[in-house]
């Protein structure tokens, strides 16, 4: 434990540093266009966007989820748990190499859907962007108040507080330059975690060969099957849903496409791949904790599991740790609030409301709010820790990619897939998922109880059979070469604006 002192000492020590960076930056790149604000001008070196994909990925959620699926599930816990998120970065490869060839001018992905479709097809794509990513918020700062506020004793509304406060102020500062800048950094703290702060729990406890012994001790009976790889009978309430979900979630994920057009496009797949690597290599480690926990403790419940077990830190090792800890878990919500900023500032204000509005404008919507969204990521947050659990949070977190990932599949690479069909699929998927949900948890009597990976599977297949079927009953008839605009100024291939523009002579705007 760490004395209340000592953590606002650590709190206050962050934030400075975090925020007296991203000025630094600011000032550096010239945050001062919406461009730069956006996709850092689409000039990102690929070793600052790998970083930044990678411990956005690394996300601070991990240090509660890993170990909590070990304490339901045992070893088999790691694979049900990393399986799904090195599959989101893998998955997402073949989407952004043929979205970079057909939208290289793109700012937000979601824009291509107005290129594609029309704008109902692009308020619909916005509306499951904009809860997915608050969603993904929330479950940051869920564990940085849990973590944090159960090792220092602060009150944990306090600490999502000062949490929210520092990320919202220096994303409104530094945009995405400011939240990959410092994701570096963080990303420097979250292999000195895996690498430094998991072994030395791991001899705390006595060293590995003490942690089995114990393990099997206390697990007694049910030691054979937590301790086996192919412990598949829990497959359908850990395994499968984050598949389902979180699984594709990459496809989805604004953050995500953030830094896929802030890197030159010829290396999309290279820092896809390094940092899907990157995240198992990390989600294992984590894994530690769990075990060290079911060898020390047996009456501790599985969500409550890691902050036990971190609690035999020694002393000193708790204060680094924490700060570790605040960079991590800084890497992903300030990721999410950056995606949030740019969704409102150009897909909503710009193309919805006002057309018109000039550069300094959309700067200033963008800038307006990554506050705002802060407060609302607050709030939700202090209402999750309340009522719902972490791995419940968690999983229904990927509910929206089951409304989007196929019918996104089919506008990239179908011609004929069309509006009405993308938007009839992607609601009606939603509709359902959501009353589906609502039945399994209670919220409404009458409906059909299903497991949360039946639900995400009806949602794929509905919003993928609707779309297919309603474009085969009127289809789209569209040209994907008239997308890219002539003479974009995003790179691509490592060209020059003036390479795109010959490459796409003659396409106009549709």
């Amino acid at each position: 434990m760490v004395s209340q002192t000592g953590g606002f000492a650590l709190l206050g020590l962050w934030g400075a540093l975090m925020i007296g960076l991203t000025y630094y930056i600011y000032r550096r790149q010239g945050v001062t266009d919406t461009r730069e604000f956006i996709t850092a001008g689409g000039r990102a070196q690929v070793g600052l966007t790998t970083a930044s994909f990678a411990v956005t990925w690394m996300w601070a959620g991990d240090i509660l989820g890993v170990p909590e699926y070990v304490g339901f599930v045992g070893v088999a816990g790691i694979w049900m748990y990393a399986g799904p998120a090195v599959l989101s970065s893998f998955v997402v490869i073949p989407f952004a190499l043929r979205m970079r060839k057909l939208f290289p001018q793109g700012l937000t992905y979601s824009e291509y859907f107005i290129e594609r479709f029309d704008k109902r097809a692009h308020l619909a794509v916005v509306f499951v962007i904009l809860y997915t990513m608050v969603l993904g918020g929330v479950i940051q700062l869920y564990v940085g108040g849990a973590v944090i506020g159960g090792l220092t004793g602060i009150d944990t509304n306090v600490v999502m507080a000062v949490l929210m406060g520092v990320i919202g102020v220096y994303i409104l500062l530094g945009g995405l330059w400011g939240s990959m800048t410092t994701d570096f950094i963080q990303f420097i703290s979250a292999v000195v975690l895996t690498l430094v702060f998991v072994p030395i729990l791991l001899f705390e406890a006595g060293g590995p060969g003490a942690v089995y012994t114990n393990m099997v001790q206390n697990l007694g009976s049910d030691a054979p099957a937590f301790l086996s790889m192919a412990n598949f009978a829990p497959i359908e309430d850990f395994f499968l849903p984050y598949a389902l979900g979180l699984g594709v979630w990459g496809v989805v994920s604004l953050a995500t496409w953030q830094r896929i057009f802030a890197v030159r496009r010829d290396k999309t797949s290279r820092f896809l791949t390094i940092g899907g690597i990157g995240v198992f290599t990390t989600i294992a480690m984590y894994a530690v904790i769990g075990f060290v926990g079911l060898a020390v403790f047996t009456d501790v419940s599985p969500g409550n599991l890691s902050v036990e077990t971190l609690s035999l830190l020694p002393e000193w090792a708790t204060i680094v740790f924490l700060l570790v800890t605040l960079m991590v878990l800084g890497s992903s919500t300030d990721s999410y609030l950056t995606a949030i900023a740019s969704l409102t500032s150009r897909d909503i204000y710009f193309r919805h409301l006002d057309t018109d509005a000039s550069d300094a404008a959309q700067l200033r919507v963008a800038r307006v709010a990554s506050i705002g969204f802060a407060l609302v990521i607050f709030a939700g947050t202090v209402f999750a820790i309340d009522n719902v659990g972490f791995i419940q949070l968690l999983l229904i977190g990927g509910i929206g990619a089951s409304a989007l990932v196929g019918p996104f599949a089919l506008s990239l690479f179908w011609r004929k897939a069309s509006s009405v069909g993308f938007i009839i699929g992607v609601l009606v998927s939603q509709v359902v998922t959501g009353f589906l949900l609502a039945s399994s948890t209670g919220l409404v009597s009458g409906g059909i109880a299903l497991k949360l990976w039946e639900i995400m599977a009806v949602g794929h297949l509905a919003s993928t059979t609707l779309t297919l079927v309603v474009s085969l009953l009127a289809p789209d008839d569209f040209a994907f070469e008239d997308i890219a605009q002539e003479g974009s100024e995003m790179l691509a291939d490592g060209g020059t604006a003036v390479d795109e523009g010959r490459e796409t002579e003659g396409g106009d705007r549709r």
